[in-house]
């Protein structure tokens, strides 16, 4: 195998024999070229960068492939769901005012001017009303009921009197009720044996208890209408009129 190199070197140092003029230069020696030395330190430095950018690249494309893959992978799936039709907005509502009350503010105030007038003119004073606790509870015949309901509803309370005599008068509540409330008054009174007649818009139950030695007679008055309720208990004096000229004047005629 050395002989054999040996030949090859030396086949090289020999002088190879001459060509034609357009071989020459292929002929001469690698050595004594001066042309080959500057191509191969100019052409190899280009080509190791052109190798380093494609390899670059090609880093870069797969680098971004790889992204793009992991982004499909990892990205969930969105689906558009149909948004809900829009509502027109409503216009908010006015919060309905409370209906006034029909209840009078003053004993003064449930009475016409006329009928007052007629009162007035016996002596009698009317009081300016009670809208607390009771002051004159009626007597044992009236239902429970009526007592208890009166006094747990808004109500006022009128008592015309005399300064010279306790045993006459008369005394008025007029008291707000619910529907249910006067079906309940009303069917005590009856079962307590009142009289009910039909006037003023509703029904008036009524009841009279004889006197006594020393005591004239007393009686009782009680309406319910339109969420009002009017009790009167009198006592040795039942005024004509008494009843109605409160209803007419406070909840109007029927």
């Amino acid at each position: 195998m050395t002989d054999d190199f040996d030949k090859l070197l030396g086949g090289l140092n020999e002088p190879e024999p001459e060509r034609a003029p357009a071989a020459e230069k292929k002929a001469q020696p690698l050595a004594s070229e001066p042309a080959a030395s500057p191509k191969r330190t100019t052409v190899l430095p280009w080509i190791v960068v052109g190798v380093v950018a494609l390899l670059a690249i090609g880093a870069g494309v797969t680098f971004a492939v790889m992204n793009l893959g992991d982004a499909d992978a990892t990205a969930p799936a969105t689906s558009q769901e149909p948004s809900p039709a829009e509502s027109p907005a409503e216009e908010p509502s006015e919060t309905p005012e409370p209906a006034p009350s029909a209840l009078p503010a003053a004993c003064r105030d449930i009475f016409s001017p006329a009928y007052y007038e007629e009162l007035a003119a016996t002596g009698a004073v009317l009081s300016e009303g009670n809208t607390g606790p009771r002051e004159q509870p009626f007597g044992a015949e009236v239902p429970a009921v009526v007592e208890s309901t009166i006094a747990a509803a808004p109500h006022l309370e009128c008592t015309w009197s005399f300064a010279d005599n306790f045993n006459v008068g008369i005394q008025t509540v007029v008291a707000e009720v619910t529907d249910e409330q006067a079906m309940q008054v009303t069917e005590a009174l009856v079962g307590a044996g009142f009289t009910g007649v039909n006037e003023l818009g509703s029904v008036r139950y009524i009841k009279e208890v004889p006197g006594e030695e020393g005591f004239g007679p007393h009686g009782y008055s009680i309406i319910a209408r339109d969420g009002l309720l009017v009790a009167t208990q009198w006592v040795d004096w039942p005024a004509a009129g008494y009843t109605a000229d409160i209803v007419n004047t406070v909840l109007g005629p029927a």
